[in-house]
């Protein structure tokens, strides 16, 4: 593979990743902990999609295929076979601090509750924490962080008050999460497919894409193409149930996961691109 191909995969994949590592991050997800999760997809997509009919896979022949070693192939196929998903916990440095706040004695009090701590000091205070268990990050960068997601808050002496042990996202936040994921999947499925020479039968896969429209305009087309979506997917809808009726249920049984998404997109653009594409 050139070089040039290369880079433009390695743009490719940076754009795909940005918005996950968004929800990643919002979600206390480290790189570490992603990492694995890439590790056992690589494992899992060479057994599934590069096997060679009528021969064993071999740890070897993943190996070469992942750029993994043969040893931790073996590892991530047993995760696998035990239908686990496995994540090597590697808590972030603001995690770290206030795991060290719940269980270091120097910052708990009488009945082992984190203290109210000073932000500067030579101990007990929240300086000395966060260069405790944070290592080289500033206690301010870990305070702001800490005070943004709701765990931590100033008092009115100026101290720092730990007020949550953890962040955890609401359950709605945690389904759109999940929702996310289908969507994502779905469509990365459809474009793969199309990818790979499926020229004689390709899947649905169309985007309209206009440059330089101003605010009011485009608040006016959110409501328009969303009006539309609904009702396309409304009447899609209606006539997939109704033909499903009429369908016996081993015939259900043997069928396909079948579906259409409409997705609506909005982003600031360099002053310089004003171009427009429907692909």
């Amino acid at each position: 593979m050139g070089t040039d191909h290369k880079n433009i995969l390695a743009r490719a994949i940076i754009r795909i990743l940005r918005p996950l590592i968004r929800v990643l991050i919002r979600n206390e997800v480290t790189h570490a902990e992603l990492t694995e999760l890439v590790r056992q997809t690589y494992v899992e997509v060479a057994y599934d999609t590069y096997s060679i009919p009528g021969q064993e896979m071999t740890f070897s022949r993943v190996a070469v295929l992942t750029g993994l070693s043969r040893k931790e192939v073996v590892r991530l196929k047993g995760i696998l076979d035990a239908e686990e998903v496995s994540v090597k916990k590697a808590p972030n440095r603001a995690q770290r601090v206030v795991h060290g706040w719940l269980s270091d004695k120097d910052f708990l009090d009488r009945k082992k509750s984190p203290k109210d701590l000073p932000i500067k000091g030579s101990k007990s205070s929240f300086q000395a924490l966060v260069q405790r268990y944070s290592g080289d990050i500033t206690y301010g960068a870990v305070l702001d962080e800490l005070n943004l997601i709701g765990v931590t808050k100033l008092t009115k002496d100026g101290s720092v008050r730990l007020v949550n042990k953890a962040y955890i996202p609401y359950k709605d936040e945690l389904e759109k999460v999940r929702i996310m994921s289908v969507c994502v999947s779905d469509l990365f499925e459809s474009a793969v497919y199309n990818i790979e020479d499926k020229e004689d039968d390709p899947r649905f896969q169309r985007q309209m894409v206009y440059g330089g429209i101003e605010t009011k305009l485009a608040r006016k087309f959110k409501t328009l193409s969303g009006q539309k979506a609904t009702k396309l997917l409304e009447s899609l809808s209606k006539y997939l149930s109704s033909e499903r009726d009429k369908s016996t249920a081993s015939d259900r049984a043997g069928g396909k996961r079948v579906g259409m998404g409409i997705y609506y997109f909005e982003e600031s653009q360099d002053s310089n691109d004003d171009s427009d594409s429907n692909t």
